[in-house]
């Protein structure tokens, strides 16, 4: 009657091994998970804190084309030329920084953000561009030359007559301060000068 005792206790120890094998795996794997999330949750945590300091890099870029476009109008080219370096610098650092963590679609969204950066750039620059100065506009021509001078009434006066050709004394006419031919107002007589204006012209006629 007690002679199957031992078999039985060798297939006993048998399952208990196995379980204590089985436990032992499952504990191994539930450990080496464990330590895979640990090194994923350092990757996450690392990659966090580059995409932070890409946010801040992103803002200082962002500052730098603000301080350049509230820059007075003397800023040279060479000024921004190096403004330019230098914010294609920052970008280059960042970008081979996230290399191996950002995705294309990451990599080209900053690409962009550098590229509408210049753009920017280069419409403050060329709104700083000094425009050319307007042509001065030509006086009216003179339609009369001064013929002489004379004391009437106590002032000077001039006689003109038309700019080109003879003339006949019905063509003469006088004129006193004051007076006008055309557009030409004459303003005083000093000496053997005539001062006539026309507008914001103001010419000196010698009299002959």
């Amino acid at each position: 009657m007690n002679a199957p005792q031992p078999a039985h206790r060798s297939t006993a120890a048998v399952v208990v091994q196995s379980l204590m094998w089985l436990w032992l795996i499952g504990l191994s794997v539930l450990v080496a998970l464990g330590y895979q999330a640990m090194n994923d949750q350092a990757d996450q945590d690392r990659l966090d804190s580059r995409l932070q300091r890409l946010e801040a890099q992103a803002t200082g870029l962002a500052e730098a084309v603000e301080a350049i476009q509230q820059r007075p109008a003397v800023a040279t080219a060479a000024d921004l030329k190096d403004t330019r370096q230098i914010l294609e610098a920052r970008a280059a650092q960042v970008e081979k920084s996230l290399s191996g963590y950002a995705a294309a679609d990451d990599l080209q969204a900053l690409r962009a953000e550098v590229e509408q950066i210049k753009t920017r750039q280069t419409a403050a620059r060329a709104a700083r561009a000094p425009s050319k100065p307007a042509a001065k506009s030509e006086p009216p021509p003179f339609p009369f030359r001064i013929v002489s001078a004379e004391l009437r009434a106590g002032q000077r006066s001039v006689s003109v007559a038309p700019s080109g050709g003879d003339f006949t004394p019905d063509q003469l006419q006088v004129l006193l301060p004051g007076d006008a031919v055309g557009p030409w107002r004459l303003q005083t007589v000093e000496g053997s000068t005539a001062v006539f204006q026309a507008g914001a012209q103001i010419r000196r006629v010698a009299i002959p």
